[in-house]
């Protein structure tokens, strides 16, 4: 009877906190572009409301845990948007006006069913974190290496066969994780060249894993990640004793 009764009390917060968060854009409607700042997580949205592109002021927008399918291309209206999350939908592709958002900082869309990514993301030059966790990825654009200010990159758990050139050029990179993806070339040994790095996950990237030599090099690495069928670097670790190696 109490798990019962608790289990109800919870059902009721998160509607009553849904009908309010849906209760609040329909206000938000004549006005929009007073709007600065809009959260509508886990409000049963299945499409994108049109009225968002008018919001032009927005700086934040968080659409969690939705039934998202498609993006239009209004998201592109949102020029001064700075921290974006489509979290757990269930979009499996992005417009290229995500490129128009040059101020975005933040950009979270793991757990979806993204199977590419758009050439114009190299245009989010402010970018500073970027989540693909969790989506359906083989591939990602070249345009990747012009994220100049990225900082942590998430691309854990798609299906990416290899990994585009274009990653070298992050060298303001702290935190990549390209862990259980399927990798069919080795891994490039310009890893080694992101002198920038403390968290490396590569645990489970595929046949050819091994870690590079040039790991070694990497004098601010704290934690790096592998498995247990990956061979480390004799010289891992020689002059760098903050490092952290964790075998999953």
């Amino acid at each position: 009877m109490i798990r019962t009764l608790s289990f109800l009390l919870l059902f009721s917060f998160l509607t009553s906190g849904c009908k309010s968060r849906l209760k609040s854009f329909e206000s938000y409607k004549n006005s929009p572009g007073s709007v600065e700042s809009l959260n509508l997580t886990a409000s049963g949205l299945t499409t994108f409301p049109p009225e968002i592109g008018n919001m032009v002021h927005l700086t934040e927008l968080n659409m969690f845990r939705n039934k998202l399918q498609r993006i239009p291309p209004e998201i592109g209206n949102l020029t001064v948007l700075e921290r974006l999350s489509f979290q757990s939908n269930q979009i499996d592709s992005f417009p290229e006006e995500i490129g128009n958002l040059k101020k975005l900082k933040k950009l979270n869309l793991r757990f979806n069913k993204l199977k590419q990514i758009p050439e114009s993301i190299g245009n989010l030059i402010a970018l500073e974190e970027l989540d693909l966790r969790n989506n359906q990825l083989k591939s990602l654009p070249e345009d990747i290496g012009y994220l100049k200010n990225l900082e942590v990159l998430y691309l854990n758990d798609n299906h990416l066969t290899a990994l585009p050139e274009g990653l070298s050029k992050l060298r303001n990179l702290e935190v990549l994780e390209i862990g259980r993806n399927q990798l069919e070339t080795p891994l490039p040994e310009w890893l080694g060249e992101l002198e920038n790095l403390r968290e490396l996950n590569i645990a489970g990237c595929g046949g050819y894993s091994n870690v590079p030599s040039g790991i070694a090099n990497l004098r601010k690495l704290e934690i790096l990640i592998i498995d247990a069928s990956q061979v480390l670097p004799y010289e891992i670790g020689r002059g760098n004793s903050r490092l952290q190696v964790i075998i999953r």
